[in-house]
């Protein structure tokens, strides 16, 4: 019994992933958009840390 619930686990798993599966996610074009993307977010992140570095340098000076 214990068996046959765990083979239906591992059924309904491939079923959910295959139907989420998109084979578009890995086309050149989207990758380099994806990466592109996380770039400007890492850079922007980037320059609010450095800007809030220089706010809290200026405010210890105070």
């Amino acid at each position: 019994m214990g068996r046959m619930l765990f083979l239906i686990l591992i059924i309904a798993s491939i079923v959910g992933l295959y139907h989420t599966f998109n084979l578009d996610d890995f086309t050149k074009e989207n990758m380099e958009a994806t990466i592109k993307k996380e770039k400007t977010i890492n850079a922007v992140q980037q320059g609010r840390e450095k800007r809030r570095l220089e706010a809290e340098k200026v405010m210890d000076q105070f």
